[in-house]
């Protein structure tokens, strides 16, 4: 029997080891593809970062040089007895340390008022020797720290008078947004070619040189030395180093300025590893397949292991923790709160606290009286009875007596495994000396990079606005797929609220135009319902978040379209109506006044007063509410997010505009906000209004004005108008008229009315006079907020306030007289047809191709397309004279781009060479780029994201019988 037992144990033991062998093979194999593609990933992760924060550092440098560019500029046109007062102002409002300006004869001045002399200058001068740009190598400068100086030579009607010099502090360039990265993880630094700090970061406060900072960071001189042979080599890639104690990657990758200067960065390995999910996967496999095979060996052998495995255990954690205790800062205490035992502690207690592991062991609550940690605290108390849930970090300073040391030291609390506690010790000092050094050098940072921070701010909130409705019309047009009226209006509300974020982005990009000041205002066709509405549109998600009511208290406006600048028109009402909301309690009341006023035959001046009931604002800071970065210190405002800039960037606007912008406000009571802007009209054209002689209608408003504003205008036109103020009255209007035997044609019905409202009176309505008359909701949202209940109320139709008198006539011709306008019979943009039209369009993207290709092709046109320029040209080349009408062309593209290929179409010889339209189709859209777009030949430019209407207004002017082709 028992040689049975023992061959059968042999079997299991043999099975049992070759799966495991077998397991263990294909857990390597697995390892080793896990292994390369982490090394992969993590290096080109590594060198992308630090190529952008080298291109972010080349953009601050280049903006440095424009600044010094217009310098030099304005002082040709001085006269030599201002020159320092200019350098002083121009070393005032930037962030340069000093200007100097040395003339030909080798003297000058500098921004303080001080003597500067050529022969003096501490780097290599070429600005007055040379006569040409450049830049000095990082040196100490006057103010004790690195720094670099910029220099340009002045030139006077073709002539050198001189040059100027700009003293730049590099650390100036050190902002957290760009040397540290990943969330934080990372870190980025500048050497120049013998190693030595230019720009420090995170943990390189008592270095001077990277090779120093490696060797502190217990990395071996062999990483060393190869980091110093690729720098003089002047090569890019990556090293593996230890970084605060864990596995980094070091990339290192010239920077083109500061000349003969690196960048560094360090960021560890697991941060760059984002393979999650194909590691998780092998790993699960290897070690089920670890698993089964150990399994069946436990099986065999699991009772005579475990006292040893335990034994083991106990040994290698006393082991670990003296390794830890020897070999880093932190001090260790495991403690049972069960059994009120010590368990372990380091060894290094001692030196850091003075309390010997004997003494923690007999008393542990004497190791928390030297750390500072009083023995009332909350969480010292839950760590000793048991109760502590969550990690917790307190710091305390020690040494608080006349002839004690000040220390500081951290206390991590910790709940671990089986009930046990670890509390961790580790002594602060040194970072509190940093953060206290640091004080003043992050307070300047702070308010250099104050203007810049807040335009981000604040266009992230203009930004994310549009987005907000673009996301949810997105989500209620999926909801209701089958509503077609609600699908076409969800996307309308996107299609305005895209084109907004288009401009906003457009400006974005061009953002060194802002911030030199040279802000331009378009002069576009603006239509005042389309604009009001997409504005709402906006606003309403967050307004009804809050429950907040808006009130359109307008008047009927005259005119509907106007000449402005349509963005910037918008910003300004944005801005007010998103204060108002923001700064309005939940439930509370806003209310939006258009009024007009003429001016003369081509100008209006129009007024919009935004009012609220909010927390209002003190006398005091309603005298500096419209400076940048202006935020009133109210409790109250403790949980707004803002930048302060809003206001300041609206009264700007209005001012460019030629308007005007009060304010008025009480505390606990409330704003208003009134801005009146004059505004171009359009050449007038003849409007033909109907003839609504003989009718008659009924308004019910609870805003009396609007009542006698409505009447008039319906008067003219010679509609008989009644008017009443609230719905009881209304109904016993319409029924007293209906026993006459003079009943209303139509009724004008105002929703938000007190006691009873417009969809309740209208119900009122048709339960006592049928479905006879029309009824017109009137309301200052979008109908189809209110659709599905206003339809059930029996509403007809709606008017959207403002009311415009365009739009409130077409509406009561139809309603009363049936009849639709020429707009809605013609519709608002005639479609083009391209039937048999043969078109070539070149894109290299798949998903803009797919595009091109239906909107063409679902007006008739016959589409071929080339991916690239080359294919392109290929196509037109082989095709005969004429078989194409006309050439879509984007400009980047592989093989050959758009430019290239336009000038071989052009130069290629044959009779449709010269004359065939070539279209560019690129989201390049600055002037520069439209003007390389014709200098290759191009007629016309069309940018991305294609606007349709656009699109096909460009089309039909190159395809109309006398093929002219317009100027771009």
């Amino acid at each position: 029997m028992k040689a049975k037992e023992k061959k059968k144990s042999g079997a299991i033991l043999a099975v049992s080891a070759g799966i495991f062998v077998i397991a263990l093979s294909i857990s390597s194999f697995f390892l080793l593809q896990i292994i390369g593609r982490m090394n992969q990933s993590a290096n080109q992760n590594l060198l992308t970062s630090s190529r952008v924060i080298s291109e972010g550092l080349n953009n601050k440098i280049t903006l440095d040089r424009e600044l010094l560019s217009a310098l030099t500029e304005l002082l040709a046109l001085e006269e030599n007895g201002v020159i320092e007062e200019t350098l002083r102002e121009y070393a005032d409002s930037t962030d340069f340390f000093r200007f100097a300006y040395i003339d030909m004869e080798g003297e000058g001045v500098d921004s303080e008022g001080n003597a500067v002399y050529a022969s003096d200058l501490p780097f290599d001068e070429i600005a007055l020797s040379k006569g040409t740009d450049g830049m000095s190598a990082p040196y100490h400068g006057a103010s004790g720290r690195i720094h670099i100086t910029y220099q340009s030579p002045v030139f006077r009607e073709g002539k050198q008078i001189g040059a100027v010099y700009a003293d730049r502090i590099i650390d100036d360039y050190n902002l957290p947004t760009l040397f540290t990265f990943h969330n934080g993880a990372g870190s980025a630094y500048v050497v120049d070619g013998n190693g030595d700090f230019i720009i420090k970061s995170r943990g390189t406060a008592s270095e001077t040189d990277v090779y120093s900072y490696l060797a502190k960071q217990k990395n071996g001189a062999a990483i060393q030395d190869t980091l110093r042979r690729v720098i003089q080599e002047g090569k890019s890639g990556t090293l593996v180093v230890t970084n605060e104690a864990q596995p980094s990657l070091l990339g290192f990758l010239p920077v083109e300025s500061p000349q003969g200067c690196y960048l560094i960065t360090v960021v560890p390995r697991a941060v760059l590893q984002q393979e999650a999910k194909p590691i998780i996967i092998m790993l699960c496999t290897m070690f089920a397949l670890l698993l089964l095979g150990g399994l069946s060996v436990a099986t065999l052998f699991a009772g005579r292991q475990s006292m040893k495995a335990d034994v083991r255990q106990k040994e290698y954690r006393e082991k670990l923790f003296g390794n830890l205790s020897a070999n880093i800062d932190f001090a260790f205490l495991l403690y049972t709160p069960a059994g009120h035992k010590v368990e372990l502690v380091s060894d290094n207690l001692s030196g850091l606290l003075g309390i010997t592991p004997e003494q923690a062991q007999e008393k542990p609550e004497r190791i928390f009286d030297a750390s500072g940690l009083p023995q009332g605290d909350a969480d010292r108390s839950s760590f000793f009875n048991g109760t502590l849930k969550e990690q917790t970090t307190r710091e305390s300073m020690v040494g608080v007596g006349p002839n004690e040391v000040k220390r500081w030291i951290a206390v991590h609390l910790i709940p671990a495994d089986y009930g046990q506690y670890l509390a961790v010790f580790h002594e602060t000092t040194e970072e509190h000396n940093m953060r206290e050094q640091l004080a003043d050098a992050l307070t300047q940072a702070q308010n250099s990079n104050r203007a810049r921070s807040a335009f981000f701010s604040s266009m992230s909130h203009d930004i994310r606005t549009p987005m907000n409705g673009i996301v949810g019309m997105t989500n209620i047009a999926l909801n209701n797929l089958d509503d077609r009226e609600k699908v076409e209006s969800c996307l309308n509300k996107i299609t305005g609220a895209s084109g907004h974020l288009l401009e906003l982005i457009n400006e974005v990009l061009d953002m060194s135009r802002i911030e030199s000041g040279r802000i331009s205002l378009k002069e576009e066709t603006v239509h005042l319902p389309s604009l009001i509405a997409n504005l709402l549109s906006f606003l309403k998600p967050d307004m009804d978040k809050k429950n907040q009511s808006l009130l359109m208290k307008s008047q009927i406006l005259e005119h509907d379209t106007v000449i402005s600048d349509g963005l910037h028109l918008q910003k300004i009402l944005l801005n007010l109506l998103s204060n108002a909301a923001k700064y309005t309690q939940a439930g509370g009341d806003i209310s939006l006044q258009i009024t007009e006023t003429p001016v003369d035959a081509e100008t209006i001046r129009m007024s919009f007063v935004v009012e609220d009931n909010g927390i209002g604002m003190s006398p005091a800071f309603l005298k500096r509410i419209f400076k940048p970065f202006e935020r009133a210190e109210d409790s109250r405002m403790s949980q707004i997010t803002g930048t302060g800039l809003g206001l300041a960037i609206t009264k700007s606007i209005v001012d460019m505009m030629g308007g005007d912008i009060r304010v008025q406000s009480r505390e606990y009571e409330g704003s208003c906000f009134t801005v009146d802007i004059p505004l171009k009209l359009p050449a007038q054209q003849a409007r033909e209004y109907p003839d609504l002689a003989g009718y008659t209608a009924l308004i019910v408003d609870d805003d009396q004005d609007a009542c006698e504003s409505i009447s008039l205008i319906l008067q003219e036109t010679g509609i008989r108008a009644n008017w009443v103020t609230n719905g009881p009255e209304a109904v016993e209007q319409l029924w007293n008229a209906h026993v006459r035997k003079d009943d209303y044609y139509v009724v004008i019905l105002d929703w938000k009315m007190p006691e009873m409202d417009g969809l309740e009176t209208a119900r009122q309505i048709r339960k006592r006079l049928g479905s006879e008359v029309p009824i017109l909701l009137l309301s200052a949202y979008d109908w189809e907020s209110v659709k599905d209940e206003a339809v059930r109320a029996g509403i007809n139709g709606f008017l959207t306030k403002p009311i415009f008198k365009s739009g409130l006539l077409e509406k009561l011709r139809y309603y009363i007289r049936g009849e639709k306008s020429k707009t809605e019979a013609l519709g608002t943009e005639q479609s083009l047809s391209l039937e048999g039209v043969r078109i070539l369009a070149a894109e290299d993207n798949e998903l803009n191709r797919e595009i091109i290709i239906e909107l063409l092709e679902s007006s008739g046109a016959l589409v071929d397309s080339a991916r690239n320029g080359q294919q392109a040209l290929d196509r037109y080349l082989n095709s005969s004279p004429g078989h194409y009408q006309l050439i879509l062309m984007d400009v980047h593209m592989p093989e050959m781009d758009g430019l290239e290929a336009t000038r071989a179409i052009r130069g290629s010889g044959r009779p449709d060479a010269a004359t065939i339209p070539v279209i560019a189709m690129t989201a390049d859209v600055f002037k520069e780029d439209i003007r390389k777009c014709k200098d290759a030949g191009m007629n016309a430019h069309i940018g991305k994201p294609l606007e349709i209407d656009k699109l096909y207004a460009t089309l039909r002017r190159f395809l109309n019988n006398d093929q002219e082709k317009a100027g771009m």
